[in-house]
């Protein structure tokens, strides 16, 4: 739900518990978003409806009294809101508003910014589910028009697959049915070709990215995520 700049300052001072007290669109933004963990929860969401046990297995190390606190918040704040599925589901999730998607132009420069200091240290986790957003970015909409694709991404024992259906792309965890292009490798091999088409395009070559399908399939693939 859209909401209205005449009553964002009550928003702040009702889902914040401290506040830089600023009269800066910035510090605003802060206010609402910059506690840790809520742009991660945001990252989560993005990529469409979750419920609570996968937000808590999406964030590692978030305990679940925090991730209830934030995810209040955010519903506070007009951010995130939840809904009860139809049957058979019948469970509770938590998704975006209208006003939270818009969250995506500024994780998307995030992780821009971000990729140049990604290098993986030791302890460090990884979710597949991670590689949506980077793909996201990576789609080229407009050569994808009229054509459906699955794509499915492989590490280890976690798998994500991706639907390109006209133009659209979704992202979802586990194997697809039946994939048109499988994509393969370790996981900071695919990390980082997931953000960064020339290291895709050098990975393949070196062997260390696996991509299986149609010669046609995978045309389609790496023109679509612009890999050509």
């Amino acid at each position: 739900m859209e909401k209205s700049s005449s009553n964002l300052g009550g928003i702040i001072e009702t889902v914040t518990t401290r506040s830089y007290e600023q009269y800066c669109a910035i510090a605003k933004a802060l206010d609402l978003i910059g506690e840790r963990w809520t742009l991660l929860i945001a990252r989560e969401l993005l990529s469409g409806p979750k419920r609570y046990t996968d937000l808590l297995s999406g964030i590692p190390g978030i305990s679940t009294d925090m991730l209830a606190a934030r995810l209040k918040g955010l519903e506070e704040a007009e951010l995130v809101e939840r809904r009860t599925l139809p049957p058979p589901a019948a469970s509770v999730v938590y998704e975006l508003t209208a006003h939270g998607r818009k969250l995506e132009s500024l994780l998307r420069e995030l992780a821009i910014f971000g990729a140049s200091f990604l290098d993986r240290r030791k302890g460090e986790t990884f979710r597949i589910q991670w590689l949506a957003f980077p793909l996201r970015m990576m789609f080229r909409p407009e050569l994808a028009k009229g054509q459906k694709l699955v794509v499915q991404f492989e590490t280890n024992d976690e798998v994500l697959h991706v639907k390109v259906n006209d133009g659209a792309i979704e992202t979802d965890l586990g194997p697809a049915a039946s994939p048109d292009v499988v994509v393969a490798g370790d996981i900071s091999t695919l990390a980082l070709t997931a953000r960064d088409r020339a290291a895709a395009r050098e990975a393949t070559a070196k062997g260390k990215l696996r991509v299986t399908g149609s010669k046609e399939a995978i045309r389609r693939y790496a023109e679509m995520f612009g890999l050509r």
